[in-house]
């Protein structure tokens, strides 16, 4: 079936190629070349439309006109058609991926991960040039909801792109430039994101965008962040909730009646917001400042109804009943969108710290007790049918978890969410940096000791979530997960150094757990790509060699800060001298990076001693407390332990302790395995030991 064509019939005339329109000379018409074409050796390109379309000179104007902007967008290429031909073979057969997370055991970098990954699949194409056939439209669609529906974009449900044929031209380009990263032809199928932002941009030359087109740009924006091109990204993003706006499309008042169409309206709003969150701008007079959306987030619906009713409100949230027990419980998407802002106001927190701009945490007027309050708020929110108690995802085998992936993604993305929004607003490495610039932050307090509690504990959540995920043999695709991987890991290097030798071991497991489950994300991300890059070069500079060896047991540890700040803001760029704008701006308009950012010398490090910094008179080594040997342990370290002592061995916590659930400070290190003779993670529930009087202690900070 041929795909939808617009509204009004192209207006271009049929006799000539493109490239004689352009130049307004005679065509010999000559197919499939023209000899013109053919002498100067370009490629020749002709567009068909129905008879009786042409109207004369002002029409091979406007083709004169639309021609000229393709060639802009597109560089040099003509902008192609999509028309799918039924002479054109089928898709080859897909593999099964029998092994969703492949053997990275080593972390290398330099080691391809696309050869023998069995995520890639093929289409099927001959060439570049080819047209996709109505089963790899078919195809790219499947692919986009085994791994991209709700992860985080919700544009449209399957019902309602059933229809390859009926589908506009730039979803179809978008469609398949967002999932030819899991095709081996990846190469071949980039150029669609090229057709797709030239027929975007002439429908809204011609006015005639519709909600399909706004939807293309969500795919595109959420396709570049996957790439790391962020300026890409934003300027796709920007477009398309200036659209929104122009449509009225973020107002509740636009909302009026029910149906499917209403619904998707909410849909692609909202998945324009979770982009927003994860990717958009920090900072700048063109950003929107994340506390508009407050009253939104976190006020309750008598709140809301008290509000001047000319006051402008934004659109409902979309309807989902996935795993909801009652009606009135918000659906698992929407919650993650809830925790997604929380999120958001944490990039604010962190730009802020970056900038020297921290106030006192413990002020409850600073920003770090408005976010947990957020936090706290919107935690309230989530019914009791979606606690991690509840839902008892570890009790689910993998066939079901594939089968239910629209509820089961974004339950994990709220999960590692709510994790990682704890662990970046704990991280030691915050305050330490901030202490240089406040003498209030190096004074001793309990803010020192809660914080290095809850950052440990979180961040060994984020490597508990890992070890889940893979075990069951889950596909994530959203590259927010391998940030808060990269995340953790800076947790856990810089306990790397800690005076327990059981949590110096137990940390360079977790950081191990942490790096390989970023690398799964390299072979389809180049965003997470330069990330693992990042974190490569962090451990080296930490470590002081080329190669950190399994047994690499260090007194002390180098953190870089510029990367730090770069892990801690995701800030997923490459080198200084390899910044381009992915095709958008002319270099003229290239950003600059300053000396500052660009600095890797030995000055721009932070030394850490015994995991605390020299300024700093508190001990962060052992979550902030002094945590006593268990009496029925011998003090041992990670080398020496013994294999004879029993798992099932109960360990008594600390008489003195100030808080009883950090239990992960005098954890048996028996229960890690050596990494370097495991290619898979170890069964976590069965390989904990028990604190005496507690079941497990993965009973304690879950969400």
């Amino acid at each position: 079936m041929m795909p939808r064509e617009s509204a009004r019939g192209r207006l271009r005339s049929h006799e000539a190629c493109l490239n004689c329109r352009r130049k307004k000379t005679r065509c010999p018409a000559e197919k499939p070349s023209c000899s013109s074409c053919v002498r100067l050796n370009q490629s020749c390109l002709y567009t068909s439309i129905p008879r009786g379309s042409r109207g004369g000179q002002s029409d091979d104007r406007l083709a004169f006109l639309e021609e000229k902007v393709n060639l802009i967008l597109s560089g040099t290429r003509p902008t192609q058609e999509l028309r799918p031909e039924k002479t054109h073979e089928g898709i080859n057969g897909i593999n099964g991926i029998s092994d969703p997370y492949p053997n990275t055991t080593r972390l290398s970098s330099n080691e391809p991960t696309t050869v023998n990954d069995p995520f890639f699949l093929g289409f099927g194409y001959d060439d570049s040039n080819s047209h996709p056939s109505s089963s790899a439209i078919a195809k790219s669609i499947d692919l986009y909801f085994e791994y991209c529906h709700r992860q985080p974009i919700w544009c449209f449900d399957r019902n309602e792109v059933s229809d390859p044929g009926c589908l506009s031209e730039e979803l179809v380009c978008c469609l398949l430039a967002l999932t030819s990263r899991f095709s081996r032809d990846r190469d071949h199928l980039q150029h669609y994101g090229d057709s797709a932002r030239s027929l975007i941009m002439l429908r809204m030359a011609n006015g005639t965008v519709e909600l399909e087109t706004i939807e293309s740009l969500c795919l595109l924006s959420y396709s570049s962040f996957l790439d790391g091109n962020i300026h890409l990204g934003r300027f796709h993003l920007g477009l398309a909730l200036h659209l929104c706006r122009s449509a009225t499309l973020d107002l509740e008042s636009t909302y009026v009646g029910e149906g499917s169409a209403i619904e998707r309206k909410k849909r692609l709003f909202w998945s324009l917001q979770c982009l927003e969150q994860s990717y958009g701008q920090q900072n700048g007079f063109l950003c929107i400042p994340s506390e508009i959306l407050r009253t939104f987030y976190v006020s309750s619906s008598s709140d809301r109804a008290r509000q001047d009713m000319t006051e402008a409100n934004p659109p409902p949230l979309p309807t989902d009943d996935l795993g909801c027990s009652t009606p009135s419980d918000l659906g698992i998407w929407s919650l993650a969108a809830h925790f997604g802002w929380v999120w958001s106001r944490v990039r604010t927190y962190i730009s802020d710290c970056a900038r020297n701009r921290l106030k006192e945490p413990w002020r409850h007027d600073s920003m770090y007790s408005m976010v947990n309050s957020d936090l706290t708020e919107i935690e309230n929110k989530l019914s009791q049918c979606h606690r991690y108690d509840s839902v008892k995802f570890y009790e689910r085998t993998a066939e079901e978890l594939r089968m239910n992936r629209d509820y089961w993604t974004p339950w994990l993305k709220l999960q590692f969410t709510y994790h990682c929004i704890l662990t970046v607003l704990n991280h030691p490495f915050v305050y330490i940096v901030a202490s240089q610039y406040n003498d209030n932050l190096a004074i001793p307090n309990a803010f020192w000791r809660r914080s290095s509690e809850l950052v440990l504990l979180h961040a060994t959540w984020i490597v508990r979530m890992i070890d889940m995920v893979s075990e069951k043999k889950m596909r994530l695709i959203d590259p927010f997960f391998g940030h808060a991987a990269a995340i953790a890991a800076t947790v856990h290097l810089y306990y790397c150094c800690a005076a327990d030798p059981r949590l110096k071991y137990k940390s360079k497991v977790d950081f191990t757990k942490c790096r390989r489950f970023l690398k799964t994300f390299v072979s389809f991300s180049p965003a997470c790509e330069i990330l693992d890059q990042t974190l490569d070069k962090m451990t080296r500079i930490a470590s002081g060699s080329e190669n950190v060896d399994y047994d690499w047991e260090p007194e002390k540890i180098h953190l870089s800060i510029p990367l730090m700040w770069d892990v801690l803001q995701v800030n997923c760029k490459p080198k200084p001298h390899e910044i381009s704008t992915g095709g958008l701006l002319h270099p003229s308009l290239t950003p600059t990076v300053s000396t500052e950012e660009a600095d890797d010398s030995p000055t721009s490090t932070l030394e850490v001693i015994v995991a605390m910094s020299p300024n700093i008179t508190v001990n962060t080594a052992d979550g902030g407390q002094t945590a006593h040997m268990p009496p029925n342990m011998a003090l041992r370290s990670s080398a020496q332990s013994s294999p004879n002592l029993g798992l099932g061995e109960k360990l008594v916590a600390p008489a003195d302790s100030l808080m009883t659930n950090t239990p992960w400070l005098w954890t048996d290190p028996s229960q890690f395995v050596d990494l370097e003779n495991n290619v898979g993670y170890p069964d976590s529930e069965s390989n904990f030991g028990n604190i005496e009087g507690f079941s497990t202690w993965w009973d304690f900070g879950n969400l």
